[in-house]
Parts: C-alpha cells; sequence; structure tokens
C-alpha cells in the first residue's frame, strides 16, 4: 500500500456491498488434442500430457495457453479456447513460446566475469559458487557502506507472481530501502492516483458490455490481446470508438472521432472535455452531488480550459473536442482505457486525474460498460514482503523520495525512483550505491537515459543479473545467473489488479504448474532469491523447498492451495470479496463468510456501484475532484496543466536546434518490453528499429523511405531506417522500443520527472533528423 495503510484499506472495504449476481466457479469445458493441433491426425504420436498454463510472453494479456508435452519436451503450443479474456487467440511472442524455451541462445549455468566489464569474457562455475560468492560480497558492501548501499531492480512480472513478494522480502531483511522496477513509466502513475488520491479504488474499462470506448494513448493490438478482442466485439454490437493518440494507429482509422494531440498535452484536451461536460450540463448530477467532493471549486476551475485555447495547445481543433466530449458523456454506459503512454511524460499526473474526474463526474463509475471498481485479489494475500524488518531510519533513506510524491509515501510496493539510481551510483549522492542485484530486467536498454545508465552500471563495484539471455545489462556484470522461462517454474497468477484492462469477465486467481523441468542448470527466480537469501544467512525465513510450497504459504490467507487451484485451470472465482479471508479466519470466519455470502455478498462478484453501500475508499468516502491531501503536501488540488518537461513551448530555445517532437517508445506486438529480439520467427516480424517520419518532413530534409537517417537529442544520437508515413504529424517522429542498436533511449531524459509519480518524459521530448 502506499499512504492508505492495508489496515485502513480493509477496514474500508468490509463496508462494500455488493447488488447483481451469484459467483460460481467458472465450467471449464472439454478440450482435446483435436482442438489443440488441428485434426487427430495432427497431434504428434506418443503425446503424453496436455497442461494449462497462463502466458508470461504477452505483457499483461495473461493469456491461457495448452502446452502438450511429450516426454520431457514441449512440442506443441496454442491459445486456450476456454479462456474467456483470450478466447483461443495468442499473440505473434505467446505463438513463438516453444522457440523462445528451447533458443540456443539460452543462459544455462551460472558464469562470471573473467575479463574487462563488457569484454564478454566469462566463466562457468557452479551455483554453489555464485551463490557463496554474491553473499559474500553484498554482506561485505553492507557491512562497509550500509545496506542502502546494495539496490535490487525488477522489471517484468505478472499480478501474483511470487518475485513481486519475495524480492521486496529479502531486500527488507538485508536492511534496503532501494528495491525499484519501471513502474514510474508503466501502470504505476495511473493505479497509485486511482487508488491514494482520486477514487480510492482502480477502475479498468468494462469494455465488454460498454456502448461508447474512449482509447486513450495505446494500442490493444499490440499489447493487450483480450482487450484487442473485447473491441472488436464491442464495435460489431455497434459500440462507439473514440481514439486519442498522436499515431494513426489502426484504432484511430476506424474511429468514430479521433484525436491526433501533440504529444504530452493529454491534460489540456482531458480538462477542455471537462470544460465541455460541465459547461453544458452533460455530467451526472446526482451523482456529483451525492458522491464527489470538489465540484463547485472545478466548474469555476475549467472555466480557463475553454476547447478554443485547448485548440493551438493540443493541436485538437475544438470542435474535435467538443465532439469528443459530448460523445463520452451521452452515450451510457461508456469507459476510457488510459493507457500506456499517459504514463511517459513528465505532467502524468495532470492528464491521469483529469481523466478521473472525467469517469465520475459522467457516471460511468462501477457501472456496467463503465469503469468497474475492482476489489483486488491481492488485498486477500497475506504479506510476506517483511517490512517491519526494514529499520525506519533505512526507510527513510530511500532513493528518490525528494523527486517523487509516490517514491517517498510508499510503503510497501518497490518504490525506490530507478532514475534516482543512477546519480547516487555515479555521484555518490545522497550516498554511493555500490552494488546491483537485477532481475528479469534491462535498464542499459530500457531505461531513459541508457548513456548515464550504462556509465552508472559500470561504475558499480559489483553487479549481478538473472536472466534467460544475454542481454546489453548481463554484459556488463560480474556475475550472470540463468533463470527459468514460465513454462519450467510453477506460478499463481491474478487478474484483476491492471488499471487498463478489460474487464471482461470475473477477477480470478489461478495456477499456471510447471510444464517441463528446466532447461540447463537454470532456476527460477524465486529459488534465487530463496537460496540467495540462505547463503546470506537469512535462512530461517525462507523454510520453503518449491515454489508451490511458496505459494501455498501466499495464497493461504484465501483458503487456497495448489492443488485446489490445480484442479480448476481455468481459474477460481472467490465467492466473497478476498479481504475477508484475511479479516475471518479460522471456524469463526468460515461461518461469518457464509452468513455475509447470504447477507451483503449474495451477489458478489457480479456486482455495481458497490460505493452505495459506505462510500468510496477515500477519507471523505466521495471521488475526491478536490483533493485537500494533495493540497496539504503542496501539489495543486486539482489538475493544472503545464507543458512537458522539454516542448516546443517550455523550451523554446532548445526547439530552434531541436525542432521536431519525439515519442520513443511504442511496443511491438512481436515482443515483450526488450525480450525476444534474438528469437528468428519473432525478429522477421520486426527486424530492426523504425524512424517514423511524416512525408512533409521526410521530403524538407531530403529522406526517403529506407535511407538511414540519424535522430540527435541533447543526451545523444543513434541511427535509424526511416519510414515514411502519414500517420504522423509533420511536427513529431517515432522510434519504436527495446533496439540494442538503434536504441530510442539514448535520446530520453532521465532527470525531469512528473513530482507526484516520478514518471520520466519519454514520450514527450525534443530531436533533431537528419540524412546520412
Amino acid at each position: 500500500m502506499n499512504d492508505i495503510s492495508r489496515r485502513s484499506f480493509l477496514k474500508a472495504a468490509t463496508g462494500i456491498g455488493a447488488t447483481v449476481a451469484v459467483g460460481k466457479y467458472a465450467d471449464l469445458r472439454k478440450f482435446n488434442l483435436t482442438t489443440l493441433c488441428g485434426s487427430a491426425e495432427a497431434a504428434p504420436a506418443g503425446t503424453q500430457n496436455l497442461i494449462t498454463v497462463v502466458s508470461d510472453v504477452d505483457a499483461h494479456s495473461q493469456c491461457r495457453m495448452r502446452a502438450l508435452v511429450k516426454g520431457d519436451k514441449v512440442v506443441k503450443i496454442k491459445g486456450d479456447p476456454t479462456d474467456p479474456e483470450s478466447k483461443g487467440e495468442l499473440t505473434l511472442r505467446g505463438k513463438h513460446m516453444k522457440e523462445i524455451l528451447y533458443a540456443p541462445d539460452r543462459l544455462t549455468h551460472p558464469m562470471k566475469r573473467v575479463g574487462a566489464k563488457g569484454q564478454g569474457t566469462w566463466q562457468k562455475i557452479s551455483w554453489d559458487e555464485a551463490l557463496t560468492t554474491i553473499a559474500k560480497r553484498l554482506n561485505e558492501i553492507k557491512h562497509k557502506n550500509g545496506a542502502e548501499a546494495i539496490h535490487l531492480l525488477h522489471g517484468h512480472y505478472h499480478s501474483g507472481d511470487i518475485l513481486g513478494t519475495y524480492l521486496p522480502r529479502l531486500a527488507n531483511l538485508i536492511g534496503t530501502p532501494n528495491v525499484s522496477n519501471p513502474s514510474h513509466v508503466c501502470h504505476l502513475p495511473r493505479v497509485f492516483l486511482e487508488f491514494n488520491y482520486d477514487l480510492g479504488v482502480v477502475v479498468p474499462p468494462d469494455v465488454a458490455h460498454t456502448k461508447c470506448i474512449l482509447l486513450w494513448g495505446g494500442n490493444p493490438e499490440a499489447t493487450n490481446k483480450p482487450q484487442e478482442l473485447a473491441i472488436r466485439e464491442a464495435r460489431k454490437r455497434g459500440a462507439k470508438l473514440v481514439v486519442i493518440d498522436p499515431r494513426v494507429t489502426s484504432y484511430a482509422k476506424e474511429a468514430d472521432l479521433y484525436a491526433q494531440l501533440r504529444p504530452g498535452t493529454d491534460g489540456a484536451l482531458a480538462l477542455a472535455m471537462l470544460h465541455v461536460i460541465i459547461n453544458e450540463g452533460l455530467y451526472d448530477r446526482e451523482f456529483v452531488e451525492k458522491w464527489t467532493i470538489g465540484f463547485d471549486k472545478l466548474a469555476k476551475h475549467i472555466e480557463q480550459y475553454p476547447p478554443e485555447k485547448a485548440e493551438p495547445v493540443t493541436w485538437v481543433p475544438a470542435k474535435t473536442i467538443t465532439e469528443i466530449a459530448r460523445m463520452y458523456a451521452t452515450t451510457k454506459p461508456a469507459c476510457i482505457s488510459p493507457r500506456n503512454a499517459l504514463d511517459q511524460h513528465t505532467n502524468a499526473s495532470v492528464s491521469i486525474r483529469a481523466i478521473d474526474i472525467l469517469m465520475a463526474i459522467t457516471g460511468n463509475l462501477d457501472v456496467k460498460g463503465g469503469n468497474i471498481v475492482i476489489i483486488p485479489i491481492s488485498m486477500g494475500l497475506e504479506d510476506l514482503k517483511l517490512y517491519d524488518k526494514l529499520p525506519p531510519e533505512a526507510a527513510k533513506k530511500k532513493l528518490g523520495a525528494d523527486k517523487s510524491l509516490y517514491s517517498k509515501i510508499s510503503t510497501t510496493w518497490p518504490s525506490a525512483h530507478t532514475p534516482s539510481v543512477w546519480g547516487a551510483v555515479v555521484r555518490g549522492k545522497p550516498y554511493p550505491v555500490k552494488a546491483m542485484f537485477v532481475m528479469a530486467a534491462n535498464p542499459a536498454l530500457t531505461c531513459a537515459n541508457s548513456t548515464a545508465v550504462e556509465e552508472a552500471l559500470r561504475k558499480l563495484d559489483f553487479l549481478v543479473v538473472v536472466d534467460q539471455f544475454m542481454t546489453p545489462t548481463a554484459e556488463l556484470a560480474d556475475m550472470v545467473l540463468p533463470a527459468c522461462t514460465f513454462l519450467e517454474q510453477s506460478r499463481f497468477v491474478t487478474y484483476d489488479t491492471h488499471a487498463d484492462h478489460s474487464w471482461n469477465v470475473h477477477s480470478r486467481i489461478a495456477l499456471s504448474p510447471k510444464v517441463v523441468e528446466p532447461v540447463g542448470e537454470s532456476w527460477s527466480d524465486w529459488k534465487i532469491i530463496c537460496e540467495l537469501g540462505r547463503a546470506m544467512g537469512y535462512g530461517e525465513y525462507f523454510p520453503w523447498k518449491t515454489e508451490e510450497e511458496a505459494i501455498d504459504e501466499v495464497i493461504k490467507p484465501l483458503g487456497l492451495t495448489c492443488d485446489e487451484l490445480r484442479e480448476h485451470p481455468e481459474g477460481i472465482i472467490m465467492p466473497v470479496p478476498p479481504f475477508l479471508y484475511t479479516k475471518l479466519k479460522g471456524v469463526f470466519g468460515t461461518v461469518m463468510r457464509k452468513v455475509l455470502k447470504m447477507a451483503a455478498f449474495r451477489d458478489y462478484p457480479d456486482m455495481y456501484r458497490k460505493y452505495e453501500s459506505k462510500g468510496f475508499m477515500t477519507p471523505s468516502k466521495k471521488v475526491e475532484l478536490y483533493s485537500e491531501r494533495l493540497k496539504k503536501l503542496g501539489f495543486d488540488p486539482l489538475p493544472v496543466y503545464r507543458e512537458p518537461a522539454e516542448s516546443p513551448v517550455s523550451r523554446p530555445d532548445l526547439a530552434k536546434e531541436y525542432p521536431l517532437i519525439l515519442i520513443a517508445g511504442s511496443k511491438l506486438e512481436a515482443y515483450t518490453h526488450s525480450m525476444m529480439r534474438n528469437i528468428p520467427g519473432l525478429r522477421e516480424q520486426a527486424p530492426e528499429n523504425l524512424l517514423e517520419i511524416n512525408p512533409e518532413t521526410a521530403s524538407r530534409l531530403g529522406i526517403k523511405d529506407g535511407c538511414i537517417a540519424r535522430v540527435e537529442s541533447p543526451r545523444g544520437s543513434i541511427r535509424c531506417m526511416a519510414k515514411i508515413t502519414k500517420g504522423i504529424d509533420p511536427r513529431v517522429v517515432h522510434l519504436y522500443h527495446g533496439f540494442t542498436k538503434s536504441n530510442c533511449n539514448v535520446l530520453t531524459d532521465h532527470k525531469a520527472c512528473d513530482p507526484i509519480t516520478g514518471s520520466v518524459g519519454m514520450k514527450s521530448l525534443l530531436c533533431r533528423v537528419e540524412k546520412i
């Protein structure tokens, strides 16, 4: 939790009632080899097992797939047609999972560096030597420099995955407050503001039942298979589609209304929409009067943001802004899918807060087809992170607490500010960071300002990287440890915590079991953490022998075990809100849950307008349009539009030299973040980065389609193949995310950030382009 503690959350949550239908286990349809392989004849001879797993390569889609295992080998993978979200479809990367599993360049044994950093000279070692060496070095650094000199960084993992529990557990036992991940530019800003200041809850879009979808700053076709399918079905039903995006995506081409805004001006657009809705009386008066505070102040505040003033700021015609506002406010129900691009601006908090207000005043909160209030399954899980082991004086040393409100007040989630870590390594301020332990992350490639990141990684006294392949980050390590894929370990997943994930089916918890034994000597992340913890002297806190024993410990408060989850590969829907399992334990708890199921929660989980019981989980029990809490902390109580830190408006001096706006870092369907570029079947789909540039701009610069151009920002320059397209404004160019060659993060800045969320400007910065 952040400023709302777990105890206060549970106290508030117990008042939530329900109003619609009875929750049940989903039925698992029959499945056979004909379904998997296409025909009975296509099934490989001697097939021994067919296992349901949840994909870990589909970003946060968590598509269910079926693995056909013969002996000790996976021989075929296909989507699971019984999955209510993915409906048997997989992304490109999901389809190539077998190729990833058996890639010839998989890391298969621990290695230590024997040459200079980055030279690529390694020596194979045993796990015993690796763990002993790492434990010794980390304990030495802790003794000499303090525990805070050790930083633990992790990347891609899913809701419910035990990496997110056990790595912070290890950090707290070591005594370091410095655990971080890329969440400041991915998902966290939206969740943080929704949950802590605006609504008290997380509200994903109910695309499956809506009549109007406002897709803001993202492309589910490339990143979220379930939402792609849900939008497709909604459109068949006749649902309206509104798209707000600087790039003309496939969704923009088919949209009923499309706003091609200037990157980083989302907040100005949202405030102008509020101006239209309030001044034309299109808001839900009953909801506003009963369930919001600060509306009068909001109404006065938005007078300074009419569409006519927003037009030159956003580049969106005032008429289009007005039409979008009217369509969203008058089409009932309507939902907003606020996506990842919103997190990657230095003014992220303004746009996110304004969008939250749009959802609220139009009466689209927690109604079927709107943005649904979820009760996360994670609220019922025992907190194993051991934050009581972190000394208070150590917690105060968290890096980035002076730059980001999130880093300052968060007490449980990994929350050190990753961009602040690099300065601590290089300059030793506010204190030196000497060691880094990196799991499932590739900061040398994916973090803003790659030049600064590489400088820091090279300067570390000790760097350990855990990964499946030799990444640019691993190449700079002192020790590299081989990690499993999700097919080689057991994990559990939950379907309820993503702010942009379609609320297509009931929230549920499922087991994704081990399918085959690990390749070579690779280990699961969980096993590496536990064994390192034991090697460092914390054996009593890591008593589990297997992943499933550890999972059993995490889900014990829910009254579940891995064995029970295994019997329901489709997942289990909790018959009452998960937090009741934590509050009501033992025989008495079982009885009380049954009573509550028959009374207040008889209609769970199909429940809407849950706030009508005891309000929203905010101090006022209402949606806080005007935030007194933010005001007391020194921030704007209402969203106030401010320019991105590096824009033609905020930096006209810089714009003279760097006249184009750069969007750096959109994702491709072929890859998850920076992973999988080494997989031939995927690399064929997108072999290299591309500079998307408008024909008008390309002509002026003498650039032709397919030629090599130089892209330069104040941080550095890269060379990239040009792709001429009318799908981008002449004043804007675009690069994709995660390529080692033509790495867009050579150009991005890690210093300027949103003071509330810590977001950096990866999608709104200045550059220049020239022909080579």
